[in-house]
């Protein structure tokens, strides 16, 4: 018969040493688990911000290209609109006078608005007029003749002269006589020859041909012949959520919205502007925030800007997330104010 050898020395794990394994195992587990979370917060966070910095860096290059082009083509002393037209365009507060405004090619404002992002904290503004190169091939279009309907400036080319002109265009017109220069925004274009600027467009910026004193369009003052240039008008600030938008004014065609807004960079801290003045003073707000047609000609002396770009990144929640600000400033030279006469 076979007999059943017993090794009375084999023992196997008590109930206490797995508890114990597991606890241990759950442990290590848990470390490298928080190990890892930390991790993937840090990685996000870096994405995050190298995200943030492309973006801010990208904007940045657009207000150097539009503050380089500020002035090009345009009229060294700016174009007359309505009153206050700077209070409905972009908010700027109204002033105390009943001047005609000027748009010239640089404008801004100071502390204007703030964000959730940071409370309390009054952010800048800052916008750019110049003229459309590439509108009718380059070429200026003439007109040889102002008239009206009512309260509607007409203005009169030679046939076909207005062939490329459109229903929203923006335009800086000028006398040929050179007193003359007004910012019109075109409500009709008729038989490629009448280009019509009646007091309800979109911006409010048109004057009434049958004004009295600071009402009056300039436009009924002049005799003669002028050109029109179409204008680019752009300008960049910050949303109550953050976000640093470029907005494109006018130049839509017949679409109903006239402002075309781009979002830039997210997650926008502050966002400051410094100009340096030609006599060598460094101010925050040379205009008085477009404070009548006295201050926003002096937007004219300013030789260069410092934009200032305060970014947070976006992070996960989490006991280690941490959102650091990051700040890029860019200096910028506006030339084209200085070299451009008319």
């Amino acid at each position: 018969m076979n007999k059943t050898i017993v090794n009375n020395s084999e023992k196997g794990f008590t109930i206490l040493e797995l508890v114990i394994s597991m606890i241990i195992f759950l442990i290590a587990t848990a470390a490298i688990f928080s190990v890892m979370q930390i991790a993937a917060i840090q990685k996000n966070t870096t994405n995050n911000r190298t995200d943030q910095l492309r973006s801010a860096r990208i904007a940045l290059e657009y207000i150097r290209r539009d503050t380089l082009n500020a002035g090009l083509g345009y009229h060294r002393t700016g174009g007359n609109v309505a009153d206050d037209a700077g209070f409905g365009l972009f908010g700027f507060p109204k002033d105390a006078d009943t001047q005609r405004d000027l748009l010239v090619s640089i404008f801004g404002g100071d502390d204007l608005t703030e964000n959730n992002l940071n409370p309390g904290k009054k952010m800048d503004f800052i916008g750019f007029a110049s003229r459309n190169q590439t509108f009718n091939d380059g070429k200026l279009v003439n007109f040889t003749s102002t008239g009206k309907t009512g309260e509607t400036v007409n203005l009169t080319t030679a046939a076909g002269g207005a062939a490329n002109c459109a229903v929203n265009d923006l335009y800086l017109i000028e006398s040929d006589s050179g007193t003359t220069q007004v910012i019109g925004m075109a409500t009709a274009v008729t038989g490629k020859n009448t280009i019509s600027l009646a007091r309800t467009d979109p911006f409010g910026i048109n004057q009434s041909a049958t004004g009295t004193g600071e009402s009056l369009n300039l436009l009924m003052t002049t005799t003669g012949s002028g050109t029109i240039k179409k204008i680019n008008l752009v300008t960049y600030g910050i949303t109550d959520k953050g976000v640093l938008v470029r907005k494109s004014f006018g130049n839509q065609g017949t679409a109903g919205n006239q402002v075309e807004q781009r979002e830039l960079v997210y997650g926008v801290k502050d966002f400051q502007v410094k100009y340096f003045m030609e006599d060598g003073t460094t101010v925050d707000n040379p205009s008085g925030n477009n404070n009548g047609r006295d201050n926003q000609i002096k937007m004219n002396n300013v030789v260069q800007v410092q934009i200032s770009v305060t970014v947070i990144p976006t992070v996960e929640a989490g006991p280690r997330s941490v959102a650091s600000p990051i700040t890029i400033k860019e200096f910028i030279s506006t030339k084209n104010l200085r070299y451009e006469a008319s």
